[in-house]
């Protein structure tokens, strides 16, 4: 019966537990012991992949917490004015001054071509905010967008385009745990 030493394991993944077996001071005789060899080092390795996960496991449970304390605060009033926005994205104002020219036309004759002008003002409003505007999410981006295309919904309650944009807005909110301005 030949008694062998543990070969060095310096270039092999599991060298990190080569110092733990080594010095518990097994000897490998033949195959038996080279099966206890791995079942030592498969039980050191989840010994510590246990440790890992109690301390993931406290570390999901506070940042669940976040969350829920996030969405406990009342959402706080925004200003989302066209002159409040214009001081963040001055572009804003051709698209309100366009609303408000389709808007007076509109008033002014209530045809099918002036409806879909003011229709489109409203979306393309919509649009601009949410899909290009250097406001910000939180200074009003979504809000003043779901605020346009909600006007044009109220025209054209079956137009599939801007029923999407708006799904899309609230998912957003609510993916955020926010409330949806409009609903609160």
């Amino acid at each position: 019966m030949r008694i062998h030493r543990a070969p060095d394991r310096t270039h092999s993944p599991l060298s990190v537990f080569t110092p733990y077996v080594q010095n518990i001071n097994i000897c490998f005789i033949n195959t038996e012991n080279t099966r206890m060899k791995k079942r030592i080092i498969v039980l050191g390795a989840l010994i510590a992949l246990s440790a890992c996960s109690q301390k993931t496991e406290e570390n999901t449970e506070a940042a669940a917490e976040q969350p829920a304390a996030a969405m406990s605060q009342p959402a706080a009033k925004r200003d989302v004015s066209t002159a409040t926005l214009v001081k963040i994205d001055e572009d804003i104002q051709k698209y309100a001054d366009a609303v408000d020219a389709a808007n007076a036309a509109y008033d002014g004759a209530k045809n099918d071509g002036n409806k879909k002008k003011l229709i489109d003002a409203y979306v393309a409003f919509g649009d601009y905010m949410q899909y290009d505007s250097n406001v910000s999410p939180r200074e009003g981006k979504y809000h003043r967008a779901l605020l346009e295309y909600r006007h044009a919904l109220e025209l054209d309650p079956e137009n599939q385009k801007i029923i999407g944009e708006i799904t899309q807005i609230e998912d957003i909110y609510r993916s955020m745990g926010r409330p949806i301005p409009g609903q609160e």
